[in-house]
C-alpha cells in the first residue's frame, strides 16, 4: 500500500473551463454537452469541482446530504473517485440513511493526492471509510470494479478521477436503493449483512433481491403497508440466502439454457438468459447489473422461496 499523502501532483492546476475542453476532447459524452461558461474561479476546490460539473449531480447530493461539503472544501488533499450520474443507476438516495450515505461517499475518498500515473497494478489504498479499493492499471486503470474514465482532474486540495460505477458494498447499495430498501432492513435483521458484504469464493457475490414490492406482497398478511415483525417467518435467514450466489454473474455472463446453482442456503436456483432476458426459477429480473464491490445485484419482483 502506497502512502498517498506524500504523493507529488503530476499537472498543474487547472480551472474548470480547462477541464471541461479536456472532457470533451477525450470523447467523454456525459460532459460533451455541458456548459461550462458558468463555472468557478480557477482551481476550485474538490467540492466546488463536484458542484459545478452538472454531470456529478448526483454525488453532489449524496455529499451535502452527508453532511461532507466541508470535509471536501477545506480538508485534504485527497484523491477522489467520482461516480457520474449514469453510474449511479439505479439511483440512490442518500436520505434513507444519512450514516450510510456518509460512509459510501468516503469510500470514494483516499487521504493524500495520487494522479493516474503514480496508481499501480494490483495495489491496494485505504479509503476514508470502508475496506479498501484495490488498483487496476492496464488499458485503464480500474478502481474495484469501476472504471476510471476521465482521470487527474486537479483540485485545490487534491485530485478528482471519474468512475463508471457507485463504490458500494450490496448490503450499503441496497441500504440506499428505494426498491431494495426493506431487503437490506431484513438481511440486517437477520444478522446476514457480514455475509452480503462478503467477497465470496468466486471474486464475489451475486444476489437477486427481492423488490420491496415483491416483499410486502409476500409478507405484508394485514395490509398495513409495512413487514412487521412478526410478519417476518423464523426462516427469513435461509429464504435470504437463498437469493444469494457464491460467484458472479452479470445478465450477459449467465447461461442460454436453463441451469442450476447453488445458493448461500445450500441449494439450487435455476437460471437462464434468453432473447436478452434473464430469469431465476422462472421469475424475470426486473433491474439488472447493479453492480457492488463485491459483485452484483438484479433486482427481482419475486420472493424466491427453497
Amino acid at each position: 500500500m502506497i502512502d498517498l499523502a506524500t504523493s507529488l501532483r503530476r499537472w498543474g492546476r487547472l480551472g474548470l473551463g480547462l477541464f471541461a475542453l479536456v472532457l470533451v476532447t477525450t470523447g467523454c459524452d456525459a460532459f460533451i454537452d455541458q456548459d461550462q461558461s458558468d463555472s468557478a474561479p480557477s482551481s476550485p476546490t474538490i467540492a466546488g469541482y463536484v458542484q459545478e460539473v452538472p454531470a456529478l449531480s448526483a454525488l453532489e447530493g449524496a455529499v451535502a446530504e452527508a453532511g461532507l461539503v466541508e470535509t471536501l472544501d477545506t480538508g485534504g488533499p485527497f484523491t477522489v473517485f467520482a461516480p457520474t450520474n449514469d453510474a449511479i443507476s439505479p439511483a440512490i438516495d442518500p436520505s434513507l440513511n444519512r450514516q450510510v450515505a456518509g460512509k459510501v461517499v468516503q469510500h470514494h475518498v483516499v487521504n493524500g493526492e495520487a494522479t493516474s500515473d503514480q496508481l499501480s497494478d494490483g495495489q491496494t489504498v485505504s479509503p476514508r471509510a470502508g475496506d479498501d479499493l484495490t488498483i487496476g492499471v492496464g488499458e485503464n486503470v480500474t478502481v474495484n470494479r469501476a472504471t476510471v474514465t476521465n482521470p487527474d482532474a486537479n483540485a485545490q486540495n487534491g485530485v478528482v478521477h471519474v468512475v463508471d460505477e457507485l463504490l458500494a458494498d450490496a448490503v450499503d447499495r441496497a441500504t440506499l436503493t428505494p426498491r431494495f430498501t426493506l431487503f437490506a432492513r431484513l438481511v440486517k435483521e437477520a444478522d446476514l449483512a457480514g455475509a452480503l458484504r462478503g467477497p465470496g469464493a468466486n471474486d464475489g457475490r451475486t444476489i437477486f433481491a427481492p423488490t420491496n414490492e415483491a416483499l410486502l406482497a409476500a409478507l405484508d398478511n394485514d395490509d398495513s403497508g409495512e413487514v412487521e415483525s412478526d410478519e417476518i417467518p423464523p426462516d427469513a435467514g435461509d429464504i435470504l440466502q437463498y437469493h444469494v450466489l457464491d460467484s458472479v454473474f452479470l445478465a450477459g455472463d449467465v447461461p442460454t439454457s436453463a441451469t442450476d446453482v447453488p445458493t448461500l442456503e445450500g441449494t439450487d436456483v435455476t437460471v437462464q438468459r434468453s432473447n436478452g432476458t434473464v430469469t431465476v426459477n422462472g421469475n424475470e429480473v426486473s433491474v439488472p447489473n447493479v453492480e457492488v464491490d463485491n459483485g452484483v445485484i438484479h433486482g427481482i419482483d419475486a420472493v424466491l422461496m427453497p
